[in-house]
């Protein structure tokens, strides 16, 4: 073999490397699906105050667990204590200028359960209360919603479910719950008080009696009200929420050599593989910046578990030539955020018509190679 066709061989064995190297999308540009990435919702919660320091202050602190004084207000926070409590060694004390609160996020469906253990001292001395609201916003004041207002009066001895009257003796000296059965589904409340029904009403009735109140468990407050100090321990919310529907997606978005400006299709689908009876409402919450895009459909509502519903994607090219493009499409369970899945994209327009030249200016280090050797 003379030097000619030597050099021949290595030019032609050199820009095979670099052609194949050059039509093949790299790994990282791969379309694949994704799997769900979801924060589920956690159906009890419960605090019983032994993970705080004695004396520590509720105030609305990071360490603080979610409990803050109303509206926000540090000052209406509270302390914790081992004066009383029913689990060993601490409870909080709500006395004087106290008016805590703890915010809740997700109960707004299902049967629930609101469980208090309350110790109020035999010398117990003022009006003290046990609230649930179905809406609290800091500041809103009287746009907030009461469902629940327990008033504890030192004078009459009686607890007193405002506003509709019902009342019973409290106790003194010892521990006692406070329970609260919610029906969310079923609009329905039932307030106990040491295992005796005080009261029981329409959840969405409000504590103020006039109906049209949201049926969301949202905040409870403890309302000290100035009076002597009473002490609250093991507080709890649990139950069930019902079955939820569960976002899927199948399929994958790729094309390559596409002219520019021209349309490429494709498809993915959509799936509720959520529990039997479930119904998924779901949208196309983003998809690439790059393009012209069109979704068909964008959105459903009441998608049961096994009929998955197809998505035709069509999408009108970049006008930028030798360019890789490269994006998401997100898609979300429209009643849950939190629910979603993601496909990735891929899309290539062709290279110019002088390979040597595009070859060269993306593996600009081989060009003296190839100057050296077509020179010989």
């Amino acid at each position: 073999m003379n030097k000619k066709t030597i050099v021949k061989t290595l030019v032609i064995g050199l820009l095979s490397i670099l052609v194949i190297s050059s039509i093949t999308p790299s790994a990282s540009s791969q379309v694949k699906q994704t799997s769900n990435m979801k924060t589920f919702f956690m159906p009890s919660w419960s605090d019983n105050f032994d993970s705080y320091q004695n004396g520590q202050f509720l105030d609305g602190g990071p360490d603080d667990g979610g409990w803050k004084g109303w509206d926000n207000d540090p000052a209406a926070g509270a302390y914790v204590t081992d004066v009383q409590s029913r689990s060993s060694p601490h409870s909080v004390e709500i006395a004087g200028p106290t008016d805590l609160v703890h915010e809740y996020a997700g109960y707004t469906s299902g049967k629930w359960t609101y469980t208090a253990w309350q110790y109020i001292p035999d010398d117990f001395v003022g009006d003290t209360y046990f609230i649930l609201l179905s809406d609290y916003t800091d500041g809103a004041g009287q746009g907030n919603t009461w469902v629940v207002q327990l008033s504890f009066n030192s004078e009459t001895g009686l607890v007193e479910s405002q506003f509709s009257g019902e009342t019973l003796n409290f106790i003194t000296g010892q521990w006692v719950e406070i329970r609260c059965e919610i029906d969310l589904d079923g609009d329905w409340l039932e307030i106990y008080y040491n295992n005796l029904l005080l009261a029981e009403h329409p959840y969405s009735d409000t504590a103020q009696g006039g109906g049209g109140g949201p049926l969301i468990i949202d905040a409870v407050d403890l309302f000290a009200n100035g009076a002597s100090p009473v002490y609250y321990d093991d507080i709890s919310l649990t139950g069930e929420a019902p079955p939820s529907a569960d976002l899927d997606c199948e399929g994958s978005l790729s094309w390559t050599k596409v002219k520019t400006g021209s349309t490429v299709e494709g498809e993915f689908q959509v799936k509720n593989i959520g529990p039997e009876g479930t119904l998924l409402n779901w949208e196309i919450e983003s998809y690439p910046t790059w393009g012209t895009w069109t979704f068909t459909p964008e959105n459903g509502n009441d998608l049961p578990p096994g009929t998955p519903v197809t998505v035709q994607v069509s999408v009108v090219a970049p006008a930028d030539k030798n360019k890789e493009f490269t994006g998401k499409v997100k898609i979300i369970n429209s009643d849950n955020a939190n629910d979603f899945c993601e496909i990735d994209v891929y899309l290539m327009t062709p290279r110019t018509n002088n390979l040597l030249q595009s070859l060269l200016q993306r593996f600009p280090n081989a060009f003296p190679i190839l100057k050296y050797l077509l020179n010989l």
